[in-house]
């Protein structure tokens, strides 16, 4: 009676080790798709962010951005916490190299913190800048993207 009593223990402890188990790595998956929407919902916040937008809503000033990266490393290190954060100009189509002041505007890739990718999500965005020779407003189609620190 006694091999029983402890054979139905070992039977239901065991029981309860698999459904742990399955019950934790569902809620790993939860976590990751939770971080992921989060990453995506800030991607779509930063492109309304003052620190970034232009005289349009919902885009970015593709020249506030380019003095706020050299920033981003000194005065405003820590502004927001996020480990990657890169914008890319996808339409038209430019010369793919990293935007500095010496050959912006003709340069597709503007990243801004450049730590570990992790799980980056994009948001489409306007990117922006004045043309001083003809004295307006040009607007491109890019993309935001963002990953977000480990907690």
């Amino acid at each position: 009676m006694a091999f029983v009593l402890v054979a139905l223990l070992i039977f239901f402890s065991m029981v309860a080790l698999i459904y742990a188990s399955l019950r934790i790595s569902h809620l790993k998956g939860q976590a990751g798709t939770l971080a992921q929407a989060q990453a995506q919902e800030l991607a779509r916040t930063l492109a309304s962010a003052p620190e970034l937008q232009g005289k349009c809503d919902s885009c970015i000033d593709t020249d506030k951005a380019l003095i706020l990266k050299e920033k981003l490393n000194s005065e405003y290190k820590g502004l927001w916490k996020v480990s990657y954060l890169r914008i890319e100009r996808l339409y038209p189509n430019a010369q793919n190299r990293e935007c500095t002041r010496m050959n912006y505007p003709d340069c597709s890739t503007l990243t801004l913190i450049n730590g570990s990718l992790g799980t980056a999500q994009g948001a489409f965005v306007n990117l922006c800048r004045y043309v001083a020779e003809k004295k307006y407003i040009q607007c491109d189609i890019g993309k935001i993207y963002v990953s977000l620190e480990a907690p």
